[in-house]
């Protein structure tokens, strides 16, 4: 019989980071031909091409900021860990990704499987802060929760107790699937994994560009987002919707342009008289680009750990 690490479970649609339109459409990437990124093949190729690259390089802001096994992206985690409830009858959890944005369930007792015991959360004994939650008892003596007491020893400050938990954490991060109007109050999206009632986000269309806050009656999983404000403009399908920092997409872009230097793109600028001058890798180097996106996300490095 296997046992399964808890770990392997994690939900949530990771998403890249930008749009085929945001990368064509930025200033950083102008000098990039995007129409021969393979020689000879249609736009359609073209695009796939391009979204490949767009997959790696949010891959590559995944892998610098939160390791390889954590996304920018909101996901919903599940892990475990031994630890102590302190003198106050508080057991405080580090989890390995943030922001924590929920906590969907927690269980600890004597030890794993049945030796663990749901508790029932609620905001009397959860408390939640960006870089960890607190699971607080009704007394320092004994983990006990309403009317449960967890079993099996003596459950005290110092004991070593088994948890186990799911958080949902990142940075809402979907993109829209059908077309929308300028004065609708929805669009419909992906996924709507750390996307909550009253939450703001972005909608990045270029010229279009908006800001939107979801309904206080909005209901959380239907991927039809609802507006508490009408849409300024219409907006297509492929579109991203995202809390994510405007940086991290800027990273995204410096290595999907740094790659494409890599392997010799080039393309023409024009310089102050108004000449075009060939610009290639040899010319503009692909490790400044990809210098730039490791600046832009070093504040958003994780460092793992637990207290």
């Amino acid at each position: 019989m296997s046992i399964v690490a808890p770990f392997v479970y994690s939900g949530g649609m990771v998403e890249p980071y930008v749009s085929l339109n945001e990368v064509k459409f930025s200033p950083t990437a102008a000098i990039i031909d995007f129409t021969n990124l393979i020689e000879d093949a249609s736009q359609a190729v073209q695009d796939r091409a391009l979204y490949e690259l767009i997959v790696r390089a949010s891959s590559k802001a995944d892998n610098y900021t939160m390791g390889v096994y954590g996304s920018l992206c909101a996901t919903s985690n599940t892990e475990n860990g031994r630890y102590y409830m302190n003198r106050n009858g508080q057991i405080v959890i580090n989890p390995y990704f943030t922001p924590i944005l929920a906590v969907e369930s927690f269980s600890a007792g004597w030890g794993p499987g049945d030796g663990l015991q749901n508790i029932q959360l609620s905001t009397s004994n959860c408390s939640i802060e960006r870089t960890q939650f607190i699971i607080t008892s009704q007394s320092t003596m004994g983990l006990y929760f309403g009317n449960l007491g967890i079993v099996g020893g003596n459950m005290q400050s110092g004991t070593e107790i088994f948890c186990q938990w799911s958080y949902i954490n990142g940075w809402a991060n979907t993109f829209t699937n059908s077309t929308s109007n300028a004065g609708a109050t929805s669009i419909t999206v992906n996924n709507v994994m750390g996307i909550f009632p009253g939450q703001n986000l972005t909608i990045w269309d270029g010229q279009k560009d908006e800001y939107v806050q979801v309904a206080t009656t909005w209901t959380p999983g239907n991927t039809t987002l609802t507006f508490t404000n009408p849409l300024k403009y219409a907006h297509g399908s492929g579109v991203n919707v995202s809390a994510l920092p405007a940086s991290v997409k800027q990273a995204v872009i410096h290595f999907i342009v740094g790659m494409i230097k890599e392997r010799g793109q080039g393309g023409l600028v024009l310089n102050e008289i108004g000449e075009p001058t060939a610009v290639s890798a040899r010319t503009e180097s692909s490790v400044t680009d990809e210098a730039m996106a490791y600046d832009l996300l070093d504040d958003f490095k994780q460092i793992w750990g637990r207290a």
